[in-house]
C-alpha cells in the first residue's frame, strides 16, 4: 500500500501536470526508506504464503521469509525507535483530544503494530511444522486487534477527506490537485489496514485441527 501511494502522487501529478517536486516526499533518506521497510518485508512473506498454499512453494521456504521479514521488521522497529522518538514515546499525549488520539495512533500504528507482526512471523520460523500451526492462529487474533485499532484513524480521516473533497472539490488550480492527491492517499491507507486486517481475522478464524501423532495443521496435514 506504500508503494500504491507512492504511484498514485506520479499518477496525480502526471494528470495535474504538477511537479514532483510538490509531493509529499521526505527530503531525509531514512525518512523516505522507514515507512517502506516493514510493509515490503510483510508484503514478501505474505506473497510467499500465498504460493506456500497454492502448492507453487516448497514449504520450507515460509521459514526462510519469515526469517527475513522478521529481521527487516526488527531492524525497522529499531530505527523508528532511535533514542529521540523512544524518550517521546513515554511522554505525555498531550491535553487535548486531537493530540491524544495522534499519539495513540502514532504509539499503535509504529510500534504495537510491528511487534505484532513480528510475534506472528515467528510463529513460522521453524521447520517441519506445517505452514499454519495454532501458535499462528493465536497470535493471528492478537495481530488482528491491533491492526484494528491502528486502522481506525486512518479511516475515519479518509471519510473526513471525502466529505471534504465532495463539499468544497475545485475543477481548477493547485488546489484540485492537492485535493485529489490527499483523497486518493487517504483511501489506499485506509484500505491498507482494513486489508490487512481482514487477513489477520481470517488466519485467526481458521483453528486448525491438530493432527493425530504430530504438530497442528491445515486440515489435520
Amino acid at each position: 500500500m506504500p508503494l500504491a501511494r507512492m504511484a498514485t502522487w506520479f499518477l496525480v501529478s502526471a494528470v495535474a501536470a504538477k511537479p514532483m517536486t510538490n509531493a509529499p516526499f521526505h527530503s531525509d533518506a531514512l525518512s523516505l526508506v522507514l515507512p517502506y521497510l516493514a510493509p515490503l518485508a510483510v508484503f514478501g512473506f505474505l506473497v510467499v504464503l500465498y504460493r506456500v498454499a497454492a502448492g507453487l512453494t516448497q514449504p520450507s521456504r515460509l521459514g526462510d521469509a519469515a526469517l527475513a521479514a522478521s529481521v527487516l521488521t526488527l531492524v525497522s522497529l529499531a530505527l523508528m525507535l532511535r533514542w529521540p522518538v523512544l524518550s517521546n514515546l513515554f511522554s505525555g499525549l498531550g491535553h487535548n483530544a486531537l493530540s491524544w488520539l495522534i499519539g495513540t495512533h502514532w504509539r499503535v500504528a509504529h510500534v504495537l503494530a510491528p511487534l505484532a507482526w513480528l510475534a506472528f512471523l515467528l510463529t513460522f520460523i521453524r521447520w517441519p511444522a506445517p505452514p499454519l500451526a495454532r501458535a499462528s492462529c493465536r497470535a493471528a487474533g492478537w495481530l488482528a486487534l491491533v491492526l484494528c485499532l491502528a486502522g481506525l484513524w486512518p479511516v475515519l480521516s479518509s471519510v473526513e477527506t471525502l466529505v471534504f473533497f465532495c463539499v468544497g472539490f475545485q475543477y481548477g488550480g493547485s488546489q484540485a490537485y492537492y485535493s485529489w492527491m490527499n483523497l486518493l492517499s487517504g483511501i489506499l491507507e485506509a484500505l491498507r489496514w482494513i486489508l490487512l486486517s481482514v487477513f489477520a481475522l481470517a488466519v485467526w478464524r481458521i483453528r486448525p485441527p491438530a493432527a493425530p501423532g504430530g504438530p497442528p495443521g491445515i486440515n489435520g496435514v
